[in-house]
């Protein structure tokens, strides 16, 4: 018979795929980046249910060390998302390429100094190490896991705690383009997401096509967000010294074309909402107490084993 994966063993899966990326960060690949990225949120997702195997300190500290790898990744793969915009918007908008082209450069720079940051942060982390120790501290918890099953309890709870508050941060945003809600929503969309990843790969909740519905919403803000970082962060032409400055005009061109693309991404989001709030709901339904995991768990088990490595793969 087939054995539901204990949140420990899903914690094994992410820190391996996290240490399989290590050498394409420190080579500064952009993939490489982004994955790390992924898993490094996933295990900081998965944490809070091992206490049954490690202490709550030592939980605690392994988040905030985990959380500051999250960080340095994040800002050079938010670099990388704008680099791809620009590089995207010189095709589209020919007539503003010389300004765009000298924008790309400047993201790019920029882009290789957080790099040499990351690299540096991870030095003094001693990442390598604390990977190798957490794959140590799996071990051991293996040989003293305790009889109790709370673990599952305590993911009924986490998606019912983050599916509210995707709920809150969607109604919170309301129909009127506000970005700083918006962006929070994506956030909270996001971690919902996380948490419904590890109930499906654990065996737990059917929950593959409320996670599809989350994924496209989740884009939908995403690149929302993107341009709106772009927007915001629109050079304003130095009268001082004009010949060191992108073209003004062609600077005003680009703002037009991104707000109206951004626009339209929100009217797609719109046009989704209904359906995330219904996502939320019936997460909220399928793991109350009141109610039996939505599927067999032998048939969960035999397909999770690899489950949180496929979804791993794919966009955050």
């Amino acid at each position: 018979m087939f054995s539901v994966p204990r949140p420990v063993a899903l914690l094994r899966e992410q820190v391996r795929l996290l240490e399989s990326h290590l050498a394409a960060v420190r080579d500064g690949d952009e993939e490489g980046v982004h994955q790390a990225r992924v898993a490094t949120r996933r295990v900081r997702e998965l944490l809070p249910l091992t206490s049954e195997w490690y202490r709550p300190d030592a939980v605690e500290e392994l988040t905030d060390q985990f959380r500051q790898v999250g960080r340095s990744l994040g800002a050079v793969r938010d670099a990388d998302v704008q680099t791809a915009l620009l590089r995207s918007l010189e095709a589209r908008i020919p007539t503003a390429a010389p300004a765009l082209v000298l924008l790309r450069q400047q993201q790019e720079h920029r882009r290789l100094t957080l790099m040499r940051t990351l690299i540096k942060d991870f030095e003094d982390l001693e990442l390598d190490h604390l990977l190798q120790s957490v794959e140590l501290g799996i071990g051991r918890a293996r040989m003293r896991r305790r009889r109790s099953n709370s673990w599952d309890h305590r993911l009924r709870e986490a998606i019912c705690e983050r599916s509210t508050g995707a709920r809150e941060a969607i109604l919170h945003a309301t129909g009127v383009y506000f970005p700083k809600r918006t962006h929070r929503a994506r956030i909270a969309i996001k971690k919902f997401r996380y948490a419904a990843e590890i109930a499906v790969a654990a065996g737990l909740w059917n929950a593959r096509t409320i996670i599809r519905e989350l994924k496209k919403g989740q884009e939908l803000l995403g690149q929302l967000h993107d341009r709106q970082e772009l927007v915001d962060h629109l050079p304003v032409p130095d009268e001082a010294s004009p010949s060191a400055s992108a073209d003004p005009d062609q600077i005003h061109l680009v703002a037009q074309v991104v707000e109206a693309e951004a626009r339209d991404l929100h009217q797609r989001y719109l046009a989704r909402r209904q359906r995330l709030l219904e996502s939320v709901a019936a997460a909220q339904q399928a793991v109350s107490p009141a109610r039996r995991p939505s599927w067999p768990v032998a048939a969960g088990a035999l397909a999770a084993s690899s489950t949180l490595l496929l979804l791993s793969r794919r966009t955050a």
